[in-house]
């Protein structure tokens, strides 16, 4: 679905501050100076209404995945894009639209959801495309990450049959854990026999999300099941993938010969600080709570650097791997009521808006900062965006 290796390439990009900007496209363009007193509910309203605007494909409950297209697209947008599709209209719908415009998107992400659901194959899961294209690939993270987005509409609107969708997620991933390389879960499904095969590894990513799902299926539903498999998952990535030295989450192990993939991203920070803050929430036990800390202000010392007179900012890639980074702080200030990391997100998405989105159609930089465009053509950095507007709303209680 995706190439671990072009990802890490662009990241080490980014992280060693080499930017290449681009010539085929505008690079400074002020972004809609208008609306700068617009409230983050209604930042997230506009950003959402400008991906369909763009992204939409007539006549489906489908979008594209990117915008312009690029070499390789799928005729639909994969499952990951179109999963974080689903969660902001959850989201919208959180903050109260409830107009038929927002009605409009929650219900047709939730029927486009369905699509991907392949049945055929046991345990049932998500696969990376629409089942009309075809067989595909089913990736154990994706499926992870969608069974939270079920679990958050289900929250939303008490549909039980989202809770059931969760619930095939959480299934779907626990079939993805082995005893090899110590425990934890693959990465995708098709490479679990094939030990030659590059992706042949044990992911943090997977791992630590699929905890996630499990605790908050656990918080629903007190099933111990659940709560065991969280355990198990969160430490063999506390054991395995965490760097010792800045206490940030390795990528991955490859099980052939037990190499690691020391690529370092902010959502695998994000879902650990996540998971312990869920397990302090609910065990009480303190050393859970000291780990989520420990590990968000080690999040906070890797993932942001500053720029120039302009101040601190994220690094500039996946702003939907930072939404995630945003889920684990808010989590944890719940119980610390720290707001610093938080505050220099809501400072970085305040200047995006301002500095770092295309002239013409508004779409968001990849970096923050302004200093380079990056992938603006994904839905992906796009819906990253929806989210994290939409729940800075939620965090200050927006009306």
């Amino acid at each position: 679905m995706r190439s671990i290796i072009l990802i890490i390439t662009a990241a080490a990009l980014a992280l060693t501050g080499c930017y290449k900007v681009r010539e085929d496209v505008p690079v400074k363009g002020k972004g809609d100076t208008t609306s700068v007193t617009l409230t983050y509910k209604l930042k997230a309203r506009q950003a959402i209404d400008n991906i369909y605007k763009y992204y939409s494909i007539s006549g489906s409950n489908y979008v594209k995945e990117s915008y312009p297209a690029q070499p390789g697209d799928p005729r639909y947008a994969y499952l990951w894009p179109y999963s974080a599709m689903f969660t902001a209209a959850t989201l919208l719908k959180q903050i109260g639209y409830t107009d038929e415009v927002a009605q409009g998107y929650y219900t047709s992400t939730l029927a486009g959801m369905e699509g991907y659901l392949d049945a055929s194959r046991t345990p049932a899961g998500y696969q990376s495309v629409p089942v009309s294209e075809g067989r595909a690939d089913r990736f154990y993270d994706d499926n992870a990450i969608t069974g939270i987005d079920m679990l958050e509409a289900y929250q939303v609107t008490g549909n039980a049959e989202l809770l059931g969708k969760a619930k095939i997620c959480y299934v779907f991933c626990a079939s993805g854990e082995s005893p090899e390389a110590g425990g934890g879960l693959y990465w995708n499904e098709g490479v679990m026999n094939n030990p030659d095969d590059p992706n042949y590894i044990k992911a943090t990513n997977v791992t630590a999300i699929s905890a996630t799902l499990a605790l908050q299926l656990y918080q629903h539903e007190k099933n111990e099941t659940y709560l065991a498999s969280a355990k198990r998952w969160y430490n063999w990535v506390k054991k395995y993938m965490l760097d010792p030295e800045d206490h940030t989450f390795w990528n991955s192990v490859w099980i052939k010969d037990g190499s690691i993939n020391y690529a370092k991203w902010t959502y695998n920070s994000g879902a650990m600080i996540q998971n312990a803050a869920l397990l302090y929430k609910i065990t009480g036990e303190e050393s859970y709570l000291e780990e989520a800390k420990d590990w968000a202000q080690a999040s906070y010392n890797y993932f942001t650097r500053e720029v120039g007179s302009q101040g601190r900012f994220f690094v500039p890639h996946d702003p939907w791997f930072t939404a995630m980074l945003l889920r684990g702080y808010l989590e944890l200030y719940e119980l610390d009521k720290n707001a610093t990391y938080i505050n220099t997100l809501v400072a970085n998405v305040d200047y995006a808006w301002q500095h770092a989105r295309m002239p013409d159609t508004f779409q968001f930089y990849e970096d923050w900062s302004g200093s380079d465009i990056g992938r603006y053509y994904s839905l992906l950095t796009h819906i990253g965006m929806v989210e994290i507007y939409a729940r800075i709303s939620i965090w200050k209680n927006e009306k």
